[in-house]
């Protein structure tokens, strides 16, 4: 019974394995449509996100121009503004407006019309913007917020970037300017990745189940859409595009980069995700085979040869697709690894160890032994993106790395890999390859150093660079020094052709340097003429030469205004004729040596004013052409030209044609090792110089005798004068002893004039011996008020002459003064009789101060005594007060007929007041009276020249 139904047995149990192989391969090819139908999500997803991001980032990117024309023009004007921003987005479309916000205040706006409630607007008070514009220009990078509803009505995306003002060490770090703003409409951007329209699904028969039909080879699958991230925060923010429930659906996602963070972009077929079910064919193969599956029993059983050769065929088509693995590896010169997740085990393919200096044995299968080599900088961003990754928010991983090499090194790395998930999503194998890009990256960073360090000499240069293309000579970009010495704003040039701006000034100048750049491919130092906007023509210096820029042909001109340095040149030129003229008129002898006084080159007016004839100079030494006490003259000049690179003068004498002649030299340096020499003939000048001389001793002479005269017959008539006075005296009280009165008037006016003649010679004798120097200083202490007392009793009957008052103003507690006491009355009387001599019926005031610490004359004593006399007399003029104190010298002619003297008072009592010490001023004003201030000093000392 047994053996009878063992067949049947085996034939059951073939068939229930071939059933449930057949049901097994049937779940595979509906895993395998799955992700078939993913991947042709996936793949549209990746288009649309990519068109998404460059409709985005070239709308974005249209204001960096206009940032850094503000960051240096800050003070850019409405009119300037608009014709940047009319350039800047003309063939743009969604583009509703372009903004400059001064200080975070809508200030400049274009178009303004429809967007006017926006103009003013301050976006740290706008509830929309606060937190958007604060992030902004803390992190001081392009922000993009949205979309978001809008002050004029609508939404839009709003990308905003803070300006700071260039300065000289470090553009772009200034002061805090304001925000540049673009608003774009998010259906433009959305039309532009064609995210718009969605297309509608296939319709489904009634009654049945849609099928997974579509492979890699047929039209896309219809696929929907949606966006979250609503201000760039990812998979946080709120969905602003498409359904929201899409992101319930188990939905293809991939993150799409903005400046401050991301959107996430998800998609899943049109009307969800399709039922997959297997064909019919297969349940029929499975029949088939279950029912063949005894016979094929019996068959195997019969023929074991046959099921060993499949296996064979198998093993070697195994292998041969595992060597075309390991060779297109090695090829790639990739290293491979092989994570399984849930035994946390990892194999490194022997690439992937030598490209790090391992030998095959020497690095195990533990993570640690990757992540342990990764340098610290670079870790956390490693784990985020693997992270990432295996959490299913990237498609793949992808990222640069450093990793440590054996010998202490470290390289940059790309690592690709890509996760293998079950059916519930979850990773359980994780594999991918590693590439050395150390180079690569070391070409990139000498490259963005290159580049710049290009950019800094391009804004930075003193010359204006441009860069046209080829084919129009269209200006693609230029420099801050090209718009300066042109005259025209950025958004006039950009786009522009020189015959547009009217640059060129002569034709013929522009196909010269046409010409040349065809020929040879560069232009080197051609002068140019070129002409500014304001029509001013100025020369430059022109190089150019041909360069590639992505792909298109374009030159690079670089011109230098030499405009200066022509002029400069052409008045050099006519100067240095003119004074080659004048040199060759001048009657002076010229010589040019070098260091060891060799005499290189002359010029003379007349060769007889030579020392010895010409042929005899040139070439040889000073020593051995001039007596030797005018060589070592020379010599020692020379060195001395040589040590203080400086102007040096000589004098010295000749005999020429038997005549001694006297001749100036000036040496001056030249070059590093020549000196120019100009002689002069002072001959004359010397005979004019010794008979002025003469002519001073002369005069000196004359002088001190008429000192000597003056001093003497002062002396000789003050005796009889001393007589006339004292014997009127004598007569006076005779005549009142004897009762003769009549006499009394006349003695009066002998005595009178007597005393006024006494006080005369006692005035030329001062004068005379001061300006011989035999004045002497005779110093005591004496109380000052005294002083003062005593000059106003001598004063007084003067004073009451003419009417006058006179007022006396002084503290109690001037104390005791150590200088010269008769020059000290000398000098009040004087300026109290003056006073009192041009005052009628007015006021006379005596003012006594002590001062301390002041600053006159120049390096004066701690204290001071300050005399100041006041009157309310005539005055005088400026012109009259500049000579008042000159000898025998009055304000005015009209003044000594009138009030008579010699002019001598006020010349003696400066010169007292500067011996002792002290000076003197006056301030006048004609008709308003005088004021003289003199100031002495309360301890005299003598000068220390004199005391040495």
């Amino acid at each position: 019974m047994r053996s009878r139904l063992s067949p049947y047995i085996a034939a059951v149990c073939s068939a229930g394995l071939v059933i449930a192989g057949v049901w097994a391969l049937a779940q595979s090819e509906i895993e395998r449509n799955r992700q078939q139908i993913r991947t042709d999500v996936l793949l549209q997803l990746s288009t649309r996100r990519a068109r998404l991001e460059s409709a985005l980032n070239s709308r974005l990117f249209i204001t960096r121009g206009l940032l850094a024309y503000v960051s240096n023009h800050p003070d850019v004007t409405p009119q300037q503004f608009e014709r940047l921003a009319q350039v800047m987005i003309s063939g743009q479309t969604g583009i509703l407006n372009i903004q400059l916000a001064k200080d975070n205040i809508i200030s400049h706006l274009y178009p303004l019309e429809g967007h006017e409630r926006a103009l003013g607007l301050n976006l740290l008070e706008y509830y929309t913007s606060q937190e958007i514009v604060r992030q902004s220009i803390e992190s001081k990078s392009t922000l993009v917020a949205g979309p978001a509803p809008l002050v004029q009505g609508g939404t839009a995306l709003v990308s905003r970037t803070p300006i700071f003002l260039n300065s000289p060490n470090s553009p772009g770090e200034g002061a805090y300017w304001g925000l540049v703003a673009i608003i774009i409409d998010p259906e433009v951007i959305f039309t532009d990745a064609k995210l718009l329209p969605i297309n509608k699904a296939i319709a489904t028969p009634p009654g049945r189940q849609p099928t997974l039909t579509q492979s890699r080879f047929n039209t896309p699958i219809p696929v929907e859409y949606a966006i979250r991230g609503q201000d760039g925060l990812g998979s946080e923010g709120a969905v602003f595009f498409g359904d929201p429930d899409l992101f319930n659906h188990n939905p293809v996602l991939l993150d799409v980069s903005l400046p401050n963070g991301s959107w996430e972009m998800a998609a899943i077929p049109l009307g969800g995700w399709p039922v997959s079910r297997p064909l019919g064919w297969l349940y029929s193969l499975g029949g088939f085979l279950a029912f063949s599956c005894g016979l094929s029993t019996f068959i195997w059983v019969r023929k074991p040869w046959e099921m060993q050769l499949a296996v064979e065929r198998a093993t070697f088509a195994l292998q041969k697709s595992q060597e075309r693995y390991a060779i297109a590896v090695a090829g790639a010169n990739d290293g491979i690894w092989d994570w399984d997740l849930k035994t946390q085990e990892i194999y490194f393919s022997p690439r992937w160890k030598s490209a790090i200096g391992a030998d095959p044995d020497e690095i195990g299968s533990n993570p640690d032994e990757w992540f342990s080599r990764i340098h610290p900088d670079d870790f956390e961003r490693v784990e985020a993106d693997i992270k990432a990754h295996l959490k299913g928010r990237s498609p793949h991983l992808q990222t640069e790395y450093r990793i440590l090499h054996k010998n202490g090194s470290y390289l940059w790395m790309l690592v690709r890999g890509m996760a293998v998930r079950d059916t519930e999503g979850n990773p359980y194998r994780f594999a991918g390859s590693q590439t050395d890009i150390t180079d690569r990256r070391r070409a990139q960073e000498a490259l963005r150093v290159s580049q710049e360090k290009f950019s800094k000499a391009f804004r930075a240069s003193p010359d204006a660079i441009a860069i046209t293309t080829l084919a129009e000579g269209r200006y693609i970009e230029v420099n801050d020094r090209f718009l300066e010495m042109s005259g025209f704003e950025w958004a006039e040039v950009i786009g522009k052709n020189s015959t547009d701006l009217n640059i060129w000034v002569y034709e013929s100048e522009q196909k010269a340097c046409i010409e040349e750049l065809q020929t040879s491919g560069r232009v080197i130092d051609r002068e140019i003429h070129f002409r500014m906007k304001l029509g001013e023509i100025r020369v430059g210096l022109f190089c150019a030469e041909s360069i590639v820029l992505e792909g298109v042909p374009c030159i690079v001109s670089i011109t230098r205004d030499i405009t200066e340095r022509k002029e400069y040149e052409e008045k050099l030129y006519h100067t240095t004729s003119e004074l080659q003229a004048i040199f060759k008129a001048l009657p002076d002898l010229y010589f040019k040596l070098d260091n060891d006084c060799t005499i290189l080159d002359y010029q003379a007016g007349k060769v007889s004013d030579l020392y010895r004839p010409p042929e005899q100079f040139l070439g040889r030494k000073i020593n051995e052409v001039l007596p030797s006490d005018v060589s070592k003259t020379f010599t020692e000049a020379l060195d001395e030209v040589k040590a203080n690179r400086n102007l040096v003068y000589r004098e010295y004498a000749l005999t020429l044609n038997d005549r001694l002649k006297y001749f100036e030299a000036r040496l001056l340096p030249l070059l590093e090792n020549q000196t120019i020499v100009i002689v002069r003939d002072i001959t004359s000048r010397k005979q004019a110089e010794l008979m002025l001389y003469q002519a001073k001793e002369s005069a000196e002479a004359a002088n001190e005798a008429k000192s000597m005269f003056l001093a003497n017959m002062s002396h000789e008539l003050r005796t009889p004068l001393n007589a006339i006075v004292g014997y009127s005296e004598i007569l006076e009280e005779e005549a009142e002893d004897i009762g003769i009165p009549d006499f009394i008037p006349d003695l009066k006016k002998i005595q009178f004039a007597g005393k006024h003649l006494l006080s005369l010679i006692n005035d030329i004798l001062d004068l005379s011996k001061i300006e011989a120097g035999k004045m002497d200083i005779y110093l005591e202490t004496f109380e000052i008020a005294p002083v003062i007392e005593a000059a106003m009793a001598t004063i007084h009957p003067l004073v009451q002459k003419n009417g006058n008052h006179l007022q006396v103003d002084y503290p109690p507690d001037l104390g005791q003064m150590y200088s010269d006491l008769n020059k000290v009355r000398q000098v009040l009387l004087n300026l109290l009789s003056n006073a009192a001599k041009f005052t009628e019926n007015g006021t006379i005031t005596l003012e006594v101060r002590r001062i301390s610490h002041r600053g006159f004359p120049p390096e004066p004593p701690l204290d001071w005594i300050e005399f100041r006399v006041i009157d309310t007399g005539i005055g005088m003029t400026s012109d009259q007060i500049k000579q008042i104190f000159n000898a025998f010298t009055q304000a005015d002619p009209s003044t000594t007929r009138k009030y008579g003297g010699t002019g001598l008072g006020l010349a003696i009592a400066q010169r007292f007041c500067q011996m002792i010490g002290g000076a003197i001023a006056v301030s006048s004003e004609l008709g308003s009276g005088s004021t003289f201030t003199v100031r002495l000093p309360y301890r005299f000392h003598f000068p220390a020249n004199l005391m040495e």
